[in-house]
C-alpha cells in the first residue's frame, strides 16, 4: 500500500497512486484519435446493425403467432434502449483529450517557462455546512500551502452555511478560523501573506417564524440549492469587497458595497474562482513551503493551482475541471464505484473533445469574468440588495436571497450539472485536465451513498422534467450537446428498465417462452454482437482499469433502487435529503503542517447499516435475487425430470446466475464487516460473472439444434 492508501495494482494512474512523482511541467492537453477504440466502435456498429436486422427478420418469419411476436418485439425494444446508453459512450471514446507526459529534461526553471506569466487573483471557495472542523481545517490548510506564482494573490473564502445553533460543528467555527490563522502566523513567521486571506462568508438566511407563521424580513422565502446560494454569496458579496482592496472600481453610489460590474473586464479575466468541497484537500508536497518561489518540477509536488492557472492563461478556456481520488477505500472493495475510473478516465476525456462543458461541483477553476457575464439572473445591478436589512433584526431580506440566484443555478439540487448546461448554452469554452490533484474521503455506508447518488439523479431529472431539458435547446447546445447533456439522465432510466426485463427473460425462457428465433444466422450475429459489446464496454487504455469498468457496471445495479426513488421524487416534486459523510476524517487538532495528515489508510471496517435504514434496498434486491433463484430452480427441475443437461435450460440458468451477481454483491456490501472480506467477495463474483457470460454464449449455439450433453434428441431436432 502506498502513501495515499491505494492498494497495489489499483485502477488509478500513477499520478493518483503517488502524487509526488507527477511529471512537471504540467502535461499539455491533446486530443488524439484512439485506433483501438475506433476499430472496436466500427466493428461494433456493423455487428449491431446486422444483429438488429436478423432479429427483425426472425420476428417476421420465425414467430408463429402475434403473442410470440409481441413479446419478441418488446424485448427487442428494451435491447435498443440498452444500446442507446452504450453507443454514445463508445463514440466519445474515439478521440479523448488527455494530458501528455513531458520528459524530465524539459522541467521548467522559471514561472514564465512553466506557462503562467500573468498575475492572477485566485479565490478558493470552500462551501461548508455541518461538517466536522477537522475536515474543514484540513482543506483550508492544504489550500493555504498550495503554491501560486509570485505576484498572484490567493484568497481562501470559507462559505460557512452552517447556521444550526444546536450543532457543535457550527457554533465555534468563526473562532476556530481566527485561531487557525493566528497559529499559522506564529508557526511560519515571514509568510503572513499565505495566511491572512481566510475570509469567512456567513450567508444570512431568511428564517421562518413559527409564532407568526411567516418568514422574517419578508413574507415569501426565495428557495433554491443551498450550495449554489452559498457560492453565489461568496462571488457577489465577498469577492467584490476583496477585489476593491487591490483594484480600482467605479461604484459611485456606495464605495463600501462594490459590485463585480464596478471592475474592469481585464481585472475579472485575471481573477480565477476555484471551488473545493470542504472534504476535498489539495494534495501538496510536504516541502511545499520551501518551494513556493519555484514552479513545479519532478518530485516537487503536484501543483494544483499552477496547473489550473496554466490552462486559464490560455484565453480559449474559461473553465477547467480536474478529478479527485479517495484515500479511505480500497479499489477492490469499492462496490459503489466511488473511484469511478470510467467517468474520470474515459467519459470526461471523450466528452471534452466533443465540446462538452463539464462541472462536477469541486476541483474546478472558473474565470470570474465568465461567471459575471453569464450569470443566470443577469443581476449586475442587484447587489445593492445587500443593504436591505430587516430593521432591528440584522437579517437580510428575501430580496437579498433573490440577488443570490446566479451565477450558480439554484433550480436543481445538482448545481454542477445545471451550471455546465447553462455555460454550454451561453457558449462558454471549458476543458478537462485528467490529473488527480485533489484527494478526499468517499461516503461510508449504504445510507450515505443512497442519499448522495439519489440527489445527483434527482437533480438530473428535475431538469429533464422541466423546460430546462437540453432536448429543447439544440440551437444552443448543438445536436451532440443536446444528446450528451441528456445522456447520463436517460442512462439512469435505461439501467432500471434493462435490469428488470433481463431478469424476466431467462425466467420465461426456462418456462419455454423464447424471445428470439435461434437460427444459424442469429447465432453468428449474436456472437459477434455480444463479443464486440464487451470489447466496447470494457475498452481500457490501462489494464488495471478493467476492474473499474466491471465496478461501474455493478454499481449501476447496486444503485438502481436509488435511481428509481430519485426519478419518482423528481417527477412528484418532493424534496431529497442531505447528509455529510466526514465523521471518519478527524485528525489531531494541533496539526499545523504543510500537508496535514489525512486518513490515507484505507478503512479496514465497513460501515454497518441498521436494517430499518435500508429496508427498501433489502426488499428490492431480495426480489431480484428471488427471480434469478426461481429461474435456476425451474431449470434444475426440468433437467432432473428429463434426465439430461440440455442447453435449452443451461442458457437461462447461466443467464440467471449472471443476473444474480449484482444482488449478491449488494448483500455482501450490506453484511460484510471487513474490507478484505468484501474484496474477496468482489473478486469471486467478478469471476462468476465472466464465467456465466461465457457459458451463456456457448449454450446459445446449441439451443435450437437440440444438442444435449451426452446425446442428440431427434424429436427436438430441426
Amino acid at each position: 500500500m502506498n502513501s495515499n492508501g491505494a492498494a497495489k495494482g489499483a485502477p488509478l494512474p500513477r499520478s493518483a497512486r503517488d502524487p509526488q512523482v507527477m511529471s512537471a511541467p504540467p502535461p499539455k492537453l491533446r486530443s488524439k484519435t484512439s485506433k483501438p477504440a475506433t476499430a472496436f466502435f466500427v466493428l461494433y456498429m456493423a455487428a449491431l446493425i446486422a444483429y438488429l436486422v436478423i432479429r427483425c427478420i426472425g420476428i417476421a418469419r420465425g414467430m408463429t403467432n402475434w403473442g410470440e411476436r409481441g413479446y419478441s418485439i418488446a424485448v427487442l425494444i428494451v435491447e435498443v434502449i440498452g444500446v442507446s446508453a452504450l453507443v454514445p459512450y463508445a463514440f466519445a471514446n474515439l478521440k479523448p483529450t488527455l494530458p501528455i507526459e513531458e520528459p524530465e529534461k524539459d522541467a521548467p526553471t522559471t514561472w514564465k517557462e512553466f506557462g503562467v506569466s500573468d498575475n492572477f487573483d485566485v479565490f478558493i471557495l470552500v462551501p461548508c455546512y455541518k461538517e466536522s472542523w477537522s475536515t474543514i481545517k484540513r482543506t483550508l490548510m492544504c489550500a493555504m500551502f498550495a503554491r501560486v506564482p509570485p505576484g498572484c494573490r490567493k484568497h481562501i473564502i470559507l462559505g460557512n452555511d452552517g447556521h444550526d445553533v444546536s450543532n457543535p460543528n457550527c457554533q465555534a467555527r468563526p473562532e476556530l478560523v481566527k485561531k487557525l490563522q493566528h497559529d499559522m502566523r506564529r508557526m511560519y513567521p515571514g509568510r503572513e501573506d499565505w495566511f491572512y486571506a481566510i475570509h469567512e462568508s456567513r450567508r444570512p438566511k431568511v428564517r421562518f417564524d413559527p409564532n407568526n407563521n411567516t418568514f422574517t424580513g419578508d413574507n415569501k422565502r426565495i428557495a433554491g440549492n443551498a450550495k449554489s446560494l452559498n457560492l453565489n454569496h461568496c462571488i457577489k458579496i465577498v469577492i467584490p469587497k476583496i477585489l476593491a482592496h487591490h483594484h480600482p472600481h467605479h461604484n459611485t453610489t456606495d464605495p463600501n458595497e462594490p459590485r463585480l460590474a464596478d471592475f474592469d473586464e481585464a481585472v475579472l479575466r485575471r481573477s480565477v474562482v476555484v471551488v473545493l468541497d470542504c472534504d476535498m484537500a489539495i494534495a501538496n508536497d510536504p516541502n511545499e513551503f520551501m518551494l513556493v518561489d519555484r514552479p513545479p518540477r519532478n518530485g516537487d509536488g503536484v501543483g494544483f493551482l499552477p496547473k489550473i492557472l496554466r490552462v486559464l492563461s490560455d484565453d480559449r478556456w474559461d473553465l477547467v475541471l480536474t478529478p479527485q481520488y479517495f484515500t479511505n477505500i480500497s479499489p477492490y472493495a469499492d462496490a459503489f464505484n466511488h473511484l469511478n475510473p470510467q467517468f474520470w478516465e474515459y467519459i470526461l476525456p471523450g466528452l471534452t473533445t466533443l465540446g462538452y462543458v463539464a462541472c462536477t461541483g469541486t476541483n474546478m477553476g472558473l474565470r470570474l469574468s465568465m461567471l459575471h457575464n453569464h450569470s443566470s439572473t443577469n443581476d449586475r445591478n442587484e447587489n445593492q440588495a445587500v443593504k436591505e436589512f430587516a430593521k432591528g433584526q440584522g437579517i437580510v431580506s428575501a430580496r437579498y436571497e433573490a440577488a443570490m440566484q446566479g451565477p450558480f443555478p439554484v433550480y436543481s439540487v445538482t448545481e454542477d450539472y445545471a451550471l455546465s448546461l447553462e455555460l454550454k448554452k451561453a457558449g462558454v469554452k471549458g476543458t478537462y485536465h485528467a490529473e488527480y490533484l485533489v484527494r478526499g474521503a468517499a461516503p461510508s455506508g449504504i445510507t450515505a451513498v443512497d442519499i448522495q447518488r439519489g440527489r445527483w439523479t434527482e437533480g438530473h431529472y428535475q431538469i429533464f422534467f422541466s423546460r430546462k431539458n437540453p432536448a429543447f435547446y439544440p440551437h444552443k447546445l448543438g445536436l451532440m450537446g443536446a444528446i450528451y447533456y441528456n445522456y447520463g439522465t436517460l442512462a439512469y432510466l435505461a439501467n432500471i428498465i434493462t435490469i428488470w426485463v433481463y431478469q424476466f427473460v431467462p425466467l420465461l425462457s426456462a418456462l419455454g417462452i423464447q424471445p428470439v428465433a435461434f437460427s444459424p444466422a442469429f447465432r453468428y450475429a449474436a456472437t459477434a454482437y455480444l463479443l464486440l459489446t464487451v470489447a466496447v464496454q470494457y475498452y481500457v487504455r490501462e489494464a488495471p482499469h478493467y476492474f473499474g469498468m466491471w465496478r461501474a457496471n455493478m454499481s449501476n445495479i447496486l444503485l438502481s433502487w436509488t435511481y428509481t426513488k430519485a426519478i419518482a421524487r423528481a417527477a412528484l416534486g418532493t424534496k431529497s435529503g442531505f447528509a455529510t459523510h466526514t465523521a471518519a476524517e478527524d485528525a489531531p487538532a494541533d496539526d499545523i503542517m504543510p500537508n496535514p495528515p489525512m486518513p490515507d489508510k484505507q478503512e479496514d471496517s465497513l460501515a454497518q447499516e441498521s436494517v430499518r435504514d435500508v429496508v427498501g434496498q433489502l426488499l428490492y434486491f431480495a426480489l431480484l435475487l428471488l427471480l434469478s433463484f426461481a429461474t435456476i430452480v425451474i431449470c434444475i427441475a426440468k433437467t432432473v425430470q428429463g434426465g439430461r443437461l440440455h442447453s435449452r435450460f443451461l442458457l437461462p440458468a447461466a443467464w440467471a446466475l449472471y443476473n444474480a451477481v449484482g444482488p449478491v454483491l449488494f448483500f455482501c456490501a450490506a453484511t460484510l464487516k471487513k474490507s478484505k472480506s468484501l474484496e474477496l467477495a468482489m473478486y469471486l463474483l467478478s469471476m462468476m460473472h465472466t464465467l456465466m457470460s461465457f457459458t451463456a454464449l456457448v449454450a446459445m449455439w446449441f439451443v435450437n439444434s437440440a444438442l444435449s450433453i451426452g446425446y442428440i434428441d431427434p424429436t427436438q431436432q430441426k
